[in-house]
């Protein structure tokens, strides 16, 4: 018999193993080690109480994870993993379990519920729609080795930040970073964090924000006025000369041309396609 209840007593150890059973077989390869889920928790402002599992027998299943943030006027309840173990799929045990869940959010006055999943993951779209979530946007990632070239003979100084204004460098944006890449994930993460940036008579013109573990880049821009002069290209640059390793970056809003035309230049190419989806909470559309 399955039983519904929150993760608030779930050990990490537990979790990780039925995460990684539920995405054993998922159509991009996630396999986190207890650090990463410990970080991930962490980064996503992961609220145990209001995340759902099901569980069969004392064991857990299913899950879902919410992470709680204000964001605005609003508080938001976003979805940073849903996962069933194979055995247990075909039970719309996602729909069960958010039935279960969201009373619980609307009574902690959370008003939307957002989330991203894969364009290809047609079963998950459907239960998502199902359950009252609408698509907001579409997301791409990129990946690749950087072949940068352009700024021979250029001499960009680039230095780490400390302590980054982060209401200043919105206004270097052009799109609106996913909750994964957001202020709020990259103050979460603290020192795991690395952001370096370009100076020009002691103001920021540019920064890049990166996980130095995995090389994956949370954000980057270049102030308006400072564009098209190499900034973007040295920053990247410098993020893969200390690693040498493969670069990521993830949730690219689809309809930012000049980041997309940009990634595309520097030798990255768009690995998933994703939408971001969102679900205004009201009583008469629970399951």
């Amino acid at each position: 018999m399955l039983v519904y209840s929150n993760l608030e007593n779930i050990s990490t150890d537990a979790l990780l193993h039925t995460f990684n059973a539920s995405f054993s077989d998922y159509l991009v390869k996630m396999q986190l080690t207890k650090e990463q889920l410990e970080r991930k928790l962490m980064a996503d402002s992961i609220d145990l109480k209001l995340s759902a599992g099901a569980y069969e027998n004392g064991k857990l299943v299913g899950f879902i994870l919410h992470g709680i943030n204000k964001v605005g006027n609003e508080k938001i309840a976003y979805n940073a993993g849903t996962g069933v173990i194979p055995a247990k799929r075909g039970h719309n045990l996602t729909g069960k379990m958010y039935r279960y869940i969201l009373p619980f959010l609307e009574k902690e006055g959370v008003t939307k519920c957002i989330l991203e999943v894969l364009e290809k993951n047609l079963p998950a779209l459907k239960t998502y729609k199902a359950i009252g979530y609408q698509l907001k946007r579409e997301l791409v990632c990129f990946k690749g080795i950087p072949k940068i070239t352009g700024i021979k003979g250029k001499r960009i100084d680039i230095h780490e930040i400390k302590h980054i204004d982060w209401q200043e460098v919105t206004s270097f944006w052009d799109w609106t970073p996913s909750w994964q890449n957001s202020i709020i994930a990259m103050q979460n993460l603290g020192e795991h964090n690395k952001i370096v940036g370009i100076y020009l008579k002691d103001k920021l013109v540019a920064y890049i924000s990166y996980n130095p573990l995995n090389n994956r880049i949370a954000q980057f821009a270049v102030h308006k006025s400072h564009r098209r002069k190499g900034y973007g290209k040295a920053l990247f640059k410098y993020v893969f000369n200390v690693h040498k390793a493969e670069m990521s970056v993830i949730n690219i809003d689809i309809d930012s041309s000049s980041t997309i035309t940009f990634l595309g230049s520097i030798g990255l190419f768009p690995y998933i396609y994703q939408y971001e989806m969102e679900k205004n909470l009201r009583s008469d559309v629970l399951l």
